[in-house]
């Protein structure tokens, strides 16, 4: 960059010796067009009142130059009564006119804008346009187009504008050839790279949107992981020794084909032969050992004492100490290695303020009830862990941090900062079955009334043989305590094969929670008004009890324990419940009906999650009544049996009609892996058995059926695809059903 200053100083002869001591009366900026004189003024450092000083005159030229919005700057010093007018005179750099961009085919001219630094009616600033080129060949980085090559041309145009043409030579798609290991003897090469994020090419292209499958993409910035992977394979073999060193990667201008070449020295491998400890109080060895995984009299495994150096540092973070360092020392000989663990735990660490910062809508109580911890407790580094997992369970927010900050000897501040998402859903879902043909339901709900944390939702479920209504509101905390109060207001039309069945009336629901909020009892009251019309002249004996207008009165006590890590995509814990509900206290129905449900979520190698889930019913009636149909169990659908039309896995009388069960059982296993786990696209496969009964369990006779699905949490709310193929058909039923649902936010 050519640097022209001119420094313009007017002294005349008739100056007398004492000439500088004369002050600076004014300083003022001339020549700025689309700049600001306060932006020159602000890196001036010559005062009004203060005397001439030729080097202070000169600091400001070059600090005014540095500014990058001048071509040249000049001072100028005129004599006025009493002092001196100095003036700094600029020339202004031209300004941007246009940016255009010629050779890019890949990313089109929308994308590549969003990195340009420098932008129209800019001052032109070459520092910006190079930043710029950075960020636009981040952009072909990003799609292993390494080799791309970018100028700019500057075209003047009239006023002191220019234009700037980004000139882009795309380069073909940098793709791995071969991954290669040098100087491994005692590890298969092929156990080295399994790991790695780069790969050579591997799998059918059209399936390398699969984890099992590679484009052969060059990841530059996985290299060092990939290296560091290489080094923790030998390092959890005993070879404490390792030294790797690359990857050295050369990439063909020619082709785009790149080598990558990681070479190492194994050095010797290590027996772990005893394992100490020092300054461990509070705790025992034995308490540290019992979750410690390091074997002794084996290979020194550095990748598991490095998991277990954390939980023994979780260990101390839950008794208080925040700040506990747990130190492994290594003495080797030989070829045998002591481990001695040297903890300095710190003083007891106790919780001074907590902010909570983001929550433009939603109150701060309704994240602080969330928080296991509060202040002036003692630091829990679990309670943080646990304070985290719930408040993302609210699903209010995209993202929850909780960070501390030391204050003093023993005390930290906390900080949660969440970023809210939107909490209102308008939920579509469809399906299509035999007997319902298509169905349509549709809700719509907010999570998070006025910031409040109350749930509200009106649903409407409804084909071409069932209608649904509901309105439904849960304050989840009354008076911030956990204890949740609800309401719920339906009306129910449904369409059965040889009847109508009408339902209206309310449910009130009171539970207390206890143990962290993971076990939940209470008690619900229903009241309901119901009337069913037999549609039928050979109705049967079960179904032509059942004609007439009837009020049922339920008392329903429950108990319910959920340990999910999360309530939208579970990946572990239990979600359990029992109900019982008895009908009778008033009104004409004498019945009672006990539902025992149970999941359990389990993350797998291979980011695979395990489902598996079942339940296990039981109705009877009583007084001379029998169980009413629409209380009764029928299997088949979406939820439970998928290879099923919803309601028909059922008891049918002698006139072929169902009539549900007073006993049912099903039970279901479920393998969800990963197709997109970036967009949390995954697929599933499943196996379904159970059935319903009249009256006994006949584990011999249990309908069963397999299946495949996608699940996708989208931005617009959860999809779920679903294929279920029944695997023992009989007369009249399908072999295959097809089933989805979907949703969407605003």
């Amino acid at each position: 960059m050519k640097k022209i200053v001119k420094l313009i100083v007017l002294f005349v002869l008739i100056f007398s010796v004492n000439a500088f001591s004369k002050t600076i009366v004014s300083i003022g900026v001339e020549g700025t067009v689309r700049s600001d004189k306060a932006t020159v003024l602000s890196v001036v450092k010559s005062k009004v009142g203060t005397n001439i000083n030729l080097k202070t005159i000169d600091e400001d030229i070059k600090n005014i130059y540095a500014l990058g919005f001048y071509k040249t700057v000049s001072a100028i010093v005129k004599n006025q009564e009493g002092g001196y007018e100095l003036i700094y005179k600029v020339v202004e750099k031209p300004s941007v006119r246009f940016i255009t961009f010629v050779g890019n085919d890949e990313i089109s001219d929308k994308k590549l804008q969003k990195a340009l630094k420098i932008k129209p009616y800019n001052i032109l600033n070459k520092n910006l346009i190079n930043q710029t080129i950075n960020q636009m060949m981040g952009m072909y980085a990003s799609k292993s187009m390494f080799l791309t090559r970018i100028a700019y041309k500057i075209k003047p145009v009239e006023n002191n504008r220019v234009d700037i043409e980004f000139d882009i030579k795309e380069s073909k798609e940098t793709v791995i050839r071969d991954v290669n290991v040098i100087g491994n003897r005692h590890i298969n090469t092929d156990d080295l790279l399994d790991d790695l994020s780069n790969h050579r090419k591997k799998g059918p292209y059209i399936l390398t949107f699969l984890p099992w499958f590679y484009t052969g993409k060059l990841r530059i910035n996985d290299l060092g992981s990939d290296a560091q992977k290489i080094r923790d394979q030998y390092l959890s073999k005993g070879y404490l020794d390792v030294d790797v060193k690359g990857p050295l990667v050369n990439v063909e201008p020619d082709t785009g084909n790149a080598h990558i070449d990681f070479s190492l020295k194994e050095g010797k491998q290590y027996i772990l032969k005893s394992v100490k400890f020092k300054d461990i109080a509070p705790f025992k060895a034995k308490q540290l050992r019992e979750v410690m995984n390091l074997k002794v009299n084996e290979p020194f495994d550095i990748v598991t004492l490095r998991r277990d150096i954390e939980k023994i540092t979780d260990m101390y973070g839950d008794k208080g100490y925040a700040f506990a360092d747990v130190n492994p020392r290594i003495t080797k000989k030989k070829n045998n290695a002591y481990l001695t663990l040297v903890v300095n735990k710190g003083p007891l660490v106790y919780i001074n303020r907590i902010t909570i910062v983001g929550n433009t809508k939603t109150h701060d109580n309704v994240i602080r009830r969330e928080l296991r911890l509060k202040e002036g407790d003692l630091y829990s580094i679990s309670k943080i862990r646990r304070s985290r997992q719930k408040i993302m369970n609210l699903n209010f927010f995209k993202s929850v941090k909780i960070s501390t900050k030391r204050v003093g000897k023993n005390r930290v501040d906390m900080k949660v900062a969440v970023e809210e998402k939107p909490t209102g859903m308008l939920t579509f879902g469809f399906g299509y079955g035999s007997y319902d043909k298509i169905s349509a339901q549709a809700s719509v709900s907010e999570q998070n009334l006025f910031g409040s944390g109350i749930y509200g939702k009106l649903s409407a479920n409804v084909s071409a043989k069932t209608s649904l209504f509901d309105l439904h509101l849960v304050n989840p905390w009354v008076d911030n305590r956990p204890i949740s109060a609800g309401i719920n207001i339906f009306h129910q039309e449904y369409e059965g094969y040889d009847y109508t069945h009408k339902s209206t009336g309310f449910v009130v629901t009171v539970a207390k929670r206890f143990w962290d909020d993971d076990l939940s009892v209470g008690s619900k009251y229903s009241l309901s008004f119901d009337k069913i019309t037999l549609d039928t002249d050979y109705p049967g004996y079960y179904l032509e009890q059942e004609e007439g207008s009837y009020i049922e009165s339920a008392v329903v006590p429950f108990i319910k324990y959920n340990s999910l890590d999360n309530n939208i995509f579970p990946t572990s814990g239990i979600n359990a419940s029992n109900s019982l509900r008895i009908a009778g206290l008033g009104g004409d129905r004498r019945y009672v009906k006990n539902v025992l449900f149970g999941e359990y979520f389990h993350r797998l190698p291979l980011d695979l999650i395990g489902h598996i889930k079942g339940e296990i019913g039981y109705a009877s009636g009583f007084g001379g009544k029998e169980v009413p149909v629409n209380r009764r169990f029928f299997l088949g659908g979406i939820n439970n049996l998928r290879g099923f039309d919803t309601g028909t896995v059922s008891p049918k009388d002698a006139d072929d009609n169902y009539i549900g069960g007073n006993r049912d059982m099903y039970a279901s296993g479920e393998i969800i892996f990963p197709i997109l786990s970036s967009l949390k696209f995954y697929g599933v496969c499943f196996y379904d058995i159970g059935n319903s009964w009249l009256s006994g369990y006949d584990f011999s006779d249990l309908r069963k059926d397999a299946g495949a699905g996608i699940r996708w949490i989208s931005p617009l709310g959860p999809v779920r695809i679903e294929v279920g193929k029944n695997l023992s058909p009989r007369d009249g039923e399908k072999t295959t059903v097809f089933q989805f649902s979907m949703g969407a936010l605003f």
